[in-house]
């Protein structure tokens, strides 16, 4: 009996090792680990172009750090929409091959005219991705990867990725700085009113500096009140080449003065005689057209007006 102690105890020690093991997962196979959509750095990416079901494309083209738009058109971008993007583009992960070297895509609803991203790299490789149908499961979509596999993208990253020229384009017309701003004088058809900095404005901090509206002094936040709300108008509306104006109608001028020395922004707002809704205004050194509603316009152009008259 004693010559089987030791054979019994190395079968004790070697269940009690299988059954550690079981217990640490060395013997589950290891899922294989997601793999991301693409491996790029921003910087690696020149340009890309999204096609969507509606046939309309939108492309973008970066050199030396600055990017453009070439389709539709040139329109002015919205850089912070081009980052969140480049960021989105590269969290994207993808679950495991469905299919390798498909024949037949169709059968996961992806065609010429689905969802397509087009991706160049500064090493000349063009990266496609074709989006189809959405996967039984729910949570996710087919994607066809560079002609080559069928995958699957997870269903809620798309709305940040298939995004379209209107999403790139910078729609609002104002911009400049308020820190810097001294000055406020609009000219309109229906009211006029000159805000002027009497005091340490252009330093950083026009809340605080003295101000007159119309001669008569007001406070420091109603010069930023007055700001942000022209600031705030956006389009409502496809930009438009300001040279296609067809006879345009002047409907007001807005001149703002930055810094101690008064440098000047203009700003002109033109109507249409076949659209006199909208108010077409055209930023300074700019070709471009911005469609703003022509009531934003007007409470714009009042506020200030009444502001003036409840300081008198």
């Amino acid at each position: 009996m004693r010559k089987w102690i030791p054979t019994v105890l190395l079968l004790v020690v070697l269940g009690a090792g299988i059954i550690y093991a079981k217990s640490q997962n060395f013997f589950r196979e290891q899922a294989p680990a997601a793999r991301q959509l693409v491996q790029l750095t921003q910087g690696d990416i020149t340009s890309f172009a999204i096609t969507g079901k509606d046939g309309k494309s939108v492309e973008l083209n970066q050199r030396d750090g600055k990017w453009s738009m070439s389709k539709p058109r040139s329109y002015p971008l919205n850089q912070y929409t081009i980052d969140n993007w480049l960021a989105a583009i590269q969290n994207v992960k993808m679950g495991g091959v469905v299919e390798s070297s498909p024949t037949d895509v169709a059968k996961y609803g992806i065609s010429a005219t689905n969802d397509q991203i087009e991706i160049k790299t500064k090493k000349g490789d063009v990266r496609t991705f074709a989006f189809g149908e959405t996967l039984p499961s729910g949570d996710a979509v087919y994607v066809l990867s560079d002609q080559k596999e069928i995958a699957s993208v997870p269903i809620d990253t798309l709305s940040g990725l298939l995004l379209g020229a209107d999403d790139f384009t910078d729609t609002t017309p104002f911009d400049w700085d308020d820190t810097k701003l001294s000055g406020i004088e609009w000219e309109g058809q229906n009211a006029s009113w000159m805000l002027r900095s009497s005091g340490n404005s252009g330093t950083g901090d026009s809340a605080s500096a003295s101000w007159t509206l119309n001669g008569k002094s007001v406070a420091g936040d109603t010069a930023t009140s007055l700001s942000q709300q022209i600031k705030n108008l956006a389009s409502s509306q496809a930009l438009r080449k300001a040279s296609e104006l067809n006879k345009p109608v002047h409907r007001f001028t807005l001149s703002i003065s930055l810094g101690k020395e008064d440098s000047q922004l203009v700003y002109q707002g033109w109507t249409l005689n076949d659209d006199p809704d909208t108010v077409w205004v055209v930023p300074p050194q700019s070709n471009w057209a911005y469609g703003l509603s022509a009531s934003d316009v007007n409470r714009a152009e009042q506020s200030g007006h009444d502001q003036a008259k409840a300081s008198q």
